[in-house]
């Protein structure tokens, strides 16, 4: 297959949409320019810097720069906690999944997924801190997944610096523009030498010019040609495409089955293609905590040296204000000091540190403060009904934007997955079920998010549960009224327990034959004992009764 088919009208058409993608993305970049001044760890994608210049100097304070770290810890934590098997593979068709080799198999390759996943060398747990660290700081995180022969999957967050990216008509992201620059070097790494360009090809043969950089741009975007008929990229529904700008060449021309690059926004405004972030929306916040602790640390320095006040200089010259340093002249006969501290600000510093402590706490509830706290607090001592009620309230925090990150980094990353498990034969055969019924799986997360979800509905059915006691005592027929075993299996898939974990119902009715069976034989042995008591009884009554 050509990979280099060279369409000079389609270049022009795709550097024409790149240019209008830069004019979109344009009016943001002021604001993420601000925003990498205020936090240092955006690698300065969006500032002119260079490698190992000091970020992020004109922060006094530093609540926000820990608020999103927790920001980003705490996102991982309730979306892919590596300590948890979250993942889970269901078929949308309950009677489906009612069926337990469907289930089962379900169970097992979810954590066959998981594994895949989070194995070593694909970065999953470096670009999901990355991806969250993006989200609190510009509102926007694209995540590159993809395969490597022979490697397994890798992910990638890409910095939002050199993405673009468009919506179709539901608001959804489905074109994404990325814009880098590699070496010459670099190039024949990623694509093989006969792909580059001419002016590649010439620096990477000439000797100290290999490290000449050129600019690429990757477009991937829907495929308005697609024909599964064809044996090219065409039959796939997403094109991707690899154009060396200087030139108009492309280096490689593929396609996919599922979107390799997904974007995720933490909040978007009607209208708006670019997310908004906590930083963002907490930059007047921020700039104000900064100029509280620098009027702050400035009052402090008054207090601790303070300016003086002198009756007369009485010649005095230099003051020495060192530790045990000697100045002679300040004191009159009469033992008065003739040097004064000047009044200063330090009456005002606690209701300045008061004030600065509420705005720092407003920085911190916007970064889900809160939320870390309950999820690291050692002393944690609730019960699972208190736990749960809890985890429904803070879900308030989250439900802003968990709904979105859902939809738009979990549902394409997963899908992205599991295709590409599917092909590269990763799994276990659909059993013959599934085949039967035509039936494709979907990737849903037992995750924190997910147990917010349902915790007002499993806090509620626990009050249920221990209300009846109570009830039971004013009326007995009240244990007829409820469905334990009901109760049993839908809360054990709310609670996202395993299907292994869980009898089938076949297992179940086996039980209660064999429980009915052995009360049956109990009671039999009891009755022949009866019987035969009451024969013996007979014959004594008898023997009793000759003798008289």
């Amino acid at each position: 297959m050509n990979e280099q088919i060279q369409d000079d009208e389609l270049a022009k058409a795709d550097i024409r949409d790149h240019d209008r993608l830069k004019q979109i993305r344009s009016v943001w970049e002021g604001t993420w320019q601000e925003v990498d001044e205020r936090f240092p760890s955006g690698a300065g994608g969006f500032m002119q810097t260079t490698p190992g210049q000091i970020r992020g100097t004109r922060n006094f304070d530093t609540t926000h720069i820990t608020a999103l770290k927790r920001f980003a810890a705490a996102g991982v934590a309730i979306t892919t906690p590596e300590e948890k098997d979250y993942i889970r593979i269901r078929f949308i068709n309950d009677d489906l999944m009612k069926i337990r080799r469907v289930a089962l198999w379900c169970e097992r390759n979810s954590r066959r997924m998981y594994f895949i996943r989070h194995a070593a060398r694909t970065g999953f747990g470096t670009a999901v801190n990355e991806d969250w660290g993006q989200l609190g700081r510009y509102g926007t995180s694209p995540v590159l997944v993809d395969g490597r022969p022979g490697r397994g999957m890798y992910y990638r967050t890409l910095h939002l610096s050199e993405v673009y990216i468009d919506v179709d008509y539901a608001g959804l992201v489905d074109t994404v523009h990325r814009c880098y620059k590699r070496t010459a070097r670099q190039l024949a790494q990623e694509f093989d030498k006969d792909s580059l360009t001419p002016k590649m090809r010439e620096a990477l043969e000439t000797p100290g010019k290999d490290h000449e950089e050129f600019e690429i741009l990757h477009l991937v975007v829907p495929n308005t040609d697609w024909d599964r008929e064809k044996l090219d990229w065409r039959r796939m529904p997403i094109v991707s495409r690899y154009l060396a700008l200087d030139e108009k060449i492309y280096l490689r021309r593929r396609g996919f089955y599922s979107m390799p690059i997904a974007v995720s926004r933490n909040t978007t405004s009607a209208g708006e293609i670019y997310g908004r972030s906590p930083g963002i929306d907490q930059m007047p916040t921020i700039h104000g905590v900064n100029a509280m602790k620098n009027t702050t640390l400035r009052a402090g320095h008054k207090a601790v040296d303070p300016a003086l006040l002198f009756n007369s200089d009485n010649g005095v010259t230099k003051l020495v204000s060192r530790p045990g340093g000697m100045n002679p002249g300040l004191v009159d006969e009469a033992g008065n000091v003739l040097v004064h501290r000047m009044p200063g600000g330090e009456a005002g510093l606690p209701y300045a540190m008061e004030m600065m402590n509420g705005e720092q706490e407003t920085i911190r509830t916007d970064f889900l403060e809160e939320f870390y706290k309950i999820l690291t607090d050692p002393n944690n001592r609730m019960t699972t009904t208190e736990v749960l009620e809890v985890m429904a309230k803070q879900g308030v925090l989250v439900r802003p934007f968990a709904s979105q990150y859902a939809t738009e980094k979990q549902n394409p990353i997963s899908q992205r997955e599991l295709d590409l498990c599917i092909r590269n034969n990763q799994l276990e055969p659909f059993p013959p079920e599934v085949l039967e019924a035509g039936a494709w799986p979907q990737v849903e997360y037992e995750n924190m998010l997910a147990a917010m979800a349902r915790a007002e509905s499993t806090a509620k059915t626990l009050r249920y549960v221990q209300a009846l006691p109570v009830l039971n005592e004013f009326d007995p027929r009240v244990r007829h009224r409820v469905n334990a075993d009901a109760i049993a299996v839908g809360m054990a898939e709310e609670m996202g327990v395993k299907p292994s974990y869980l009898r089938s119902d076949e297992e179940v009715a086996e039980l209660v034959r064999q429980e009915q069976e052995q009360q049956n034989a109990v009671l039999q042995a009891d009755l022949l004992q009866q019987a035969s008591g009451a024969t013996l009884n007979l014959a004594k009554a008898g023997q009793i009764s000759e003798a008289a």
